[in-house]
């Protein structure tokens, strides 16, 4: 029991070192009242803000789902307000966090949690006459810049106080020559994961990333990642380098069905060209942000469709489509195909079984089971009710939505 007690002390000694939670779904925006539809832009700007931070990834803006749902912003903004930044008048969104993480997985994005590395920055500034560590409370422009576009990017980021222990702990000649062991026994009284030393020459940043604990600076081997960068945009480069860095290194991507996600069946389609017209239409609905096929059986097709907007909505584009009209008994048709059951211990493959391969339709298909020709109509499309079906690529749920082709 002493023994365990003076364990227990030990650790209480030891620095506690703990990620910080970042706010990713919250910004504010500048808005240019001379522009028209300002607002809607602001809007837009700030979405784009968010699923950057919360994605991690600043190219999110060329994902196709990302711009469809960029065009109906409004509906993924939980507050709305007007504020003042920097004198000018300003938008202040919230975000709401679970749509924004339902799209990121429709969109096929990683996402990056918000508990994230704290990197404590060690900015040295060269003015030609000397070199100057920058603190918390200094009159920096690159440090403000620093700070402005590692909160775009969701990176927490300290800046040393500055008080009596910093500028006796440490001096701008161990910075600027890389002294690792006294930059971490000046970093230690601070709760940080990482440390970052950046020399700034001019529009010229070099910086070193040492992603360690303080105490364990200057007694691994572990060896820093560097970067440099220079010109008008030096620091948002910089910290788009260290947080394209970190969210390499912690993102994941989630797959498989959202609650953004239904499955619709569609009964009646006579050839392939009707397919593929209903394929194409489905994925140009402005309630769509993805198309799947999960099976096609004859004349009869499941396809699970990630949504951006709500299932009533997207059942109203489908029937202005003209191309469909609605089953509105589902009890009696529960299921669009009788897909050819399997044992679970089963080797034998789908052509083994007396099935074709499936068919390629140039589109995002998953999992596709096809038993008859599409081009020729089915003769005999009774459908039994069942309940879910478990097909060779494993199960499909029961279709909340069922239509039948009208031509």
């Amino acid at each position: 029991m002493r023994y365990f007690a003076w364990l227990l002390v030990g650790l209480c000694s030891l620095p506690a070192y703990a990620l910080t939670k970042v706010d990713i779904y919250s910004t504010q925006i500048a808005v240019n009242t001379e522009e028209p539809n300002a607002d809607e832009i602001a809007r837009q700007q700030g979405m784009l803000e968010v699923l950057v931070r919360a994605s991690g990834d600043a190219n999110v803006a060329s994902n196709s789902v990302v711009k469809k749902a960029l065009g109906q912003s409004s509906r993924y903004i939980s507050q709305l307000g007007y504020t003042q930044v920097d004198g000018e008048q300003a938008l202040k969104m919230k975000f709401n966090s679970n749509q924004i993480d339902v799209l990121l997985k429709q969109a096929e994005l990683a996402s990056w949690p918000a508990e994230r590395s704290n990197v404590m920055v060690w900015l040295v500034e060269d003015n030609g006459y000397d070199r100057s560590i920058i603190w918390e409370h200094s009159n920096s422009a690159i440090a403000t810049q620093l700070r402005t576009e590692a909160k775009k990017r969701g990176l927490p980021l300290t800046f040393p106080v500055g008080d009596f222990d910093d500028m006796t702990g440490i001096q701008s000649t161990d910075l600027w020559g890389g002294f690792v062991g006294s930059i971490g026994q000046a970093t230690l009284r601070y709760p940080v994961d990482a440390v970052m030393v950046i020399k700034a020459d001019g529009r010229q940043l070099r910086w070193s990333l040492y992603d360690q604990s303080p105490a364990s600076l200057g007694k691994t081997q572990i060896a820093p990642i560097t970067g440099g960068a220079s010109g008008d945009q030096a620091t948002q480069s910089l910290i788009a380098q260290v947080s394209d860095y970190y969210a390499s290194k912690n993102t994941s991507v989630v797959s498989g069905e959202s609650e953004g996600t239904v499955t619709v069946a569609f009964n009646g389609l006579v050839n392939a060209d009707a397919f593929f017209t209903l394929e194409r239409a489905l994925g140009r609905l402005a309630s769509t942000a993805r198309v799947d096929v999960a099976e096609i059986r004859g004349n009869n097709a499941i396809v699970r469709v990630a949504l951006l907007g709500s299932i009533d909505s997207f059942e109203q584009e489908v029937l202005k489509l003209g191309l469909v009209k609605k089953v509105d008994v589902v009890e009696e048709v529960t299921e669009a195909v009788e897909s050819t059951q399997y044992p679970e211990d089963s080797a034998l493959t789908p052509e083994e079984n007396g099935q074709e391969t499936p068919i390629e339709t140039g589109v995002n298909v998953s999992d596709v089971t096809v038993s008859d020709d599409l081009k020729s109509p089915v003769t005999d499309s009774s459908l039994e009710p069942s309940g879910d079906t478990k097909t060779a690529s494993g199960l499909i749920s029961k279709p909340k939505l069922v239509f039948e082709w009208l031509y």
